[in-house]
């Protein structure tokens, strides 16, 4: 079984020359400064595609605590260290995120070694769109966006998915398939073609879609057979060891035959 993708790191490289931006945080702030771009830093490694969403009170009243310093100093820090360009200044403006462009930077090497890359500034653009975080007329469109990770096409066409398919049932189906070619060692690569049966599924309906996706199980074949003069000749036929694996599939899923 494939390992599932990995959006954080264990570790991070940090230069000991402090430079001109880490003297005059900590000489305004003194170790408060310091050990607080260092606690963010930690926050940054540990979170979900490097990024940390402050829109919320508690949230930032969390990382106050954490750095044990008061929510109206961590802010103060914050703010600073988006003047002096450590922190991207337009995320942090619209919607109170933090994005550290070098700290993305020091950590592709953790990257190199994994099948996904690491989140690109776009991909995280398109990510908080995609949560609502950002506001529809600061999005991109999907021709816009910059070919240059991997993962932000996985949680756009991921999210199309979920935005097709807005019924617990149809998703279920879809999902009973994509395992089902997995553990048959066919797994659908391409995100355009789990878009494309999303919308199938959609237009052809539940119980039309359930059928024809069990009838392609309970008779081990690769393919789903939608013509429904086709259809008509493939009747399910009864092989108890593909079944067995169906119902299975079907359970995980607590869908009714």
């Amino acid at each position: 079984m494939a390992r599932p993708e990995k959006n954080t790191v264990e570790y991070f490289p940090f230069l000991c020359d402090e430079g001109k931006k880490m003297f005059y945080i900590e000489e305004t702030y003194g170790n408060d400064g310091f050990s607080t771009f260092i606690k963010i830093l930690r926050e940054l490694a540990k979170t979900d595609f490097h990024y940390l969403d402050l829109s919320k009170k508690t949230t930032l009243m969390f990382l106050s605590a954490k750095c044990k310093i008061s929510t109206k100093t961590l802010e103060s820090i914050i703010n600073d260290l988006v003047d002096l360009d450590k922190f991207d200044k337009n995320l942090w403006i619209e919607n109170k995120v933090i994005w550290c462009q070098d700290f993305i930077d020091s950590i592709q090497d953790a990257y190199n070694k994994r099948k996904n890359k690491c989140i690109t500034y776009d991909g995280l653009l398109q990510h908080l769109c995609s949560l609502g975080v950002r506001k529809r007329s600061k999005c991109k469109t999907s021709s816009t966006v910059n070919p240059q990770s991997k993962v932000e096409y996985s949680i756009i066409d991921k999210n199309k998915v979920n935005n097709i398919l807005l019924e617990k049932e149809t998703k279920g189906i879809f999902d009973i398939w994509i395992d089902y070619r997995k553990e048959i060692k066919k797994p659908i690569k391409s995100e355009k073609t789990k878009t494309a049966l999303a919308e199938k599924i959609k237009t052809e309906g539940f119980e039309k879609s359930k059928l024809v996706i069990d009838n392609s199980i309970q008779n081990g074949w690769q393919g789903l057979f939608w013509n429904k003069n086709n259809f008509n000749k493939r009747q399910i036929t009864s092989y108890p060891e593909k079944k067995d694996a169906a119902e299975i599939l079907l359970q995980k899923y607590k869908i009714d035959e």
